[in-house]
């Protein structure tokens, strides 16, 4: 596996300096994650929210592209400079390759060897009994579609079990009998990928909507959490407005309000066009 590569000087650079801490603490996870799943320094919008610390500041993507270390690509951001500084991926990729084959190789050949009585290469004079004499299972391999479907990096999301769990906790605090399921998966995806919310935004809105009187016991469940999301999301942000703000809420209420004002520019111009 490849290590993450970190220039000694890093901590007083200008562009870290300016990306501030908490935007540095994605880009050292986001490379590391980069690294072991060889995108050459692609993040996903899914896995750079999952990974952002946007309780504390929701706008640590930005921070990053703003100061130089990311730039906004297509489906998500690319680190600044990746191959100049970390290793080339595709020859990770064959040297993984390769290191897999000769396992595979020798794995096969020590197989060989014990059904042939030769556990180290050397006849010990006992050769292994045939399984079928003894109707002993004989050894099947796996199936490769169903390993590799199993193994699937596109199957494990972990924003999205981030929310399922954490509903899940603010559910058992009310002693409310749940069962997560595939229509919650579903709701909590539609919710990031759809409706364009940060994991943090929707737990935000789910601890509302689990501690207000009204709404606990009538929000029991993701779906129904994203079927009432804006309504939700309204009334959070009323009831939190006449309080002072701590600084973490002052910039998570920034970023709801970036992303209204975008929305509203968006039907402008949808609207123009029209």
């Amino acid at each position: 596996m490849p290590w993450f590569k970190v220039d000694d000087q890093l901590a007083f650079n200008a562009k870290v300096m300016l990306a501030g801490n908490s935007a540095m603490g994605l880009w050292v996870r986001s490379g590391s994650w980069s690294s072991a799943q060889l995108t050459g320094g692609f993040v996903p919008i899914h896995m750079a929210n999952a990974m952002a610390n946007a309780m504390a500041n929701p706008c640590d993507q930005d921070a990053l592209v703003m100061a130089g270390l990311w730039h906004e690509v297509n489906g998500g951001y690319q680190f600044h400079d990746w191959e100049d500084f970390q290793p080339d991926a595709e020859a990770e990729k064959e040297k993984r390759k390769a290191t897999s084959e000769a396992r595979s190789r020798a794995g096969r050949a020590g197989a060989e060897a014990r059904w042939n009585g030769k556990p180290d290469g050397k006849s010990n004079g006992k050769p292994m009994a045939n399984p079928k004499q003894n109707d002993a299972p004989v050894p099947t391999r796996p199936d490769p579609e169903e390993e590799a479907k199993a193994s699937s990096p596109e199957t494990v999301r972990p924003d999205i079990d981030g929310i399922i769990q954490g509903f899940s906790e603010l559910l058992k605090a009310n002693d409310v009998k749940h069962k997560p399921g595939k229509n919650w998966h579903d709701a909590a995806r539609l919710l990031i990928d759809k409706d364009g919310y940060t994991p943090e935004q929707i737990m935000y809105v789910a601890r509302f909507a689990t501690t207000d009187e009204f709404w606990k016991s009538n929000i029991l469940s993701i779906p129904k959490l994203r079927d009432k999301f804006e309504s939700l999301k309204i009334k959070a942000q009323a009831q939190a407005r006449p309080k002072p703000s701590t600084g973490a809420q002052a910039r998570l209420q920034v970023g709801f309000d970036l992303m209204q004002e975008t929305r509203a520019e968006m039907s402008g111009q949808l609207e123009l066009g029209a």
